[in-house]
């Protein structure tokens, strides 16, 4: 598991960049996939042909949107399935993981292509 910060995309991370200082870098998760073979072996599996992302449990926040993002937008990603968690009767997180995914991808009409559909997702039991 890798911790830190992982939104390339935003323009903090630029200035953190301009900065010139490596210790401002230490916690960045994309300089920290380097450590292992891990990153190179999710981007060859994404390249091998269509898949199907399950969501389980994660925000799908901000941290993570380097990555979701090369995920999530990925020729061959088919589609993001959520496995949300009923809070209460009328009450679930599926529209609050939908906002994060949302914030992942720079193509809107891919997220709306390929989030799947309430009716088709499942709570977690």
């Amino acid at each position: 598991m890798i911790f830190g910060f992982g939104d390339e995309i935003d323009d903090d991370y630029k200035s953190i960049e301009k900065l010139n200082d490596n210790s401002y870098l230490e916690h960045i998760k994309s300089i920290n996939y380097l450590e292992t073979d891990n990153y190179k072996k999710l981007l060859e599996y994404i390249n091998s042909g269509n898949f199907q992302i399950f969501i389980f449990g994660h925000s799908c926040g901000i941290s993570d949107r380097t990555l979701l993002n090369t995920i999530f937008e990925h020729e061959n990603c088919a589609s993001i399935k959520l496995f949300y968690h009923q809070k209460a009767e009328h009450i679930d997180n599926y529209s609050d993981i939908v906002r994060n995914i949302s914030r992942n991808f720079n193509d809107k009409a891919k997220m709306r292509d390929r989030v799947v559909n309430k009716n088709y997702c499942e709570q977690l039991k």
